[in-house]
């Protein structure tokens, strides 16, 4: 049985389609979330109540979760790693021949994601500071992070089929771009409702925030994608 299962492992690590980078980072994806539900076993009910904050009736569901620090440790460097995969599995590149390339390429992906996240945490924490607002931005970052992960379980798993039975040949990314439009929607949309619940500020400042740290970094990520592609 162990022989089975080792050979069986090779098989997948050494399949010559796809890079030897992709097919670790996606084992190390299901072996990070498989430790963190064993040292948290509620982390999923925490994605849940949290990417549920724009729409439930009583905050009280949610409160114990706002603000962990472990909780969006985790969501950071999963969602990261799962979105870098994703988009570097996608990217029309011939990885055959450009072996050492695509491997440091899937780390320019990552590390800029990871730079992006960063950037846009502390412009949100700025905004809101000067705003003296700290719920505010407490509740937009966990009800983002939820989401975030919420998206990532999403299109890792499909990115995840593609890659080992399909071996990136299926139109499934047709449905990683539909899944990518529908969480942007619902991004924007929680987002604007937080604020009008809890924002004490007007409308316009709602809207100011909204175009220029949602809609504008949105446009400029789909913008460096399309360069990718």
């Amino acid at each position: 049985m162990t022989l089975k299962l080792t050979t069986l492992f090779c098989d997948i690590i050494m399949r010559n389609e796809i890079p030897t980078i992709l097919k670790f980072s996606l084992l190390i994806v299901l072996l990070f979330i498989a430790t963190i539900y064993i040292l948290n076993p509620k982390w999923f009910l925490q994605i849940k109540l949290l990417t549920l904050i724009p729409i439930q009736r009583f905050q009280w569901k949610s409160e114990k979760y706002n603000g962990n620090f472990q909780f969006r440790i985790a969501s950071f460097f999963t969602s990261t790693l799962i979105f870098s995969i994703t988009i570097f599995s996608y990217i029309p590149m011939d990885f055959s021949q450009f072996k050492f390339r695509s491997t440091l390429l899937f780390f320019g992906i990552y590390g800029s994601l990871i730079g992006l996240f960063i950037l846009k945490l502390v412009l949100d924490h700025t905004y809101f500071w000067l705003h003296k607002d700290k719920q505010s931005v407490l509740l937009i970052t966990d009800y983002q992070y939820g989401l975030n992960q919420s998206f990532a379980f999403l299109i890792g798993g499909i990115t995840l089929i593609d890659v080992y039975y399909f071996r990136l040949s299926s139109p499934l990314i047709t449905i990683v771009f539909i899944i990518f439009i529908l969480y942007l929607i619902a991004r924007i949309f929680g987002t604007f409702k937080i604020l009008l619940s809890n924002f004490q500020y007007p409308i316009f400042s709602v809207i100011v925030y909204l175009c220029t740290f949602e809609i504008v970094s949105i446009m400029v990520f789909v913008k460096i994608l399309i360069e990718f592609f």
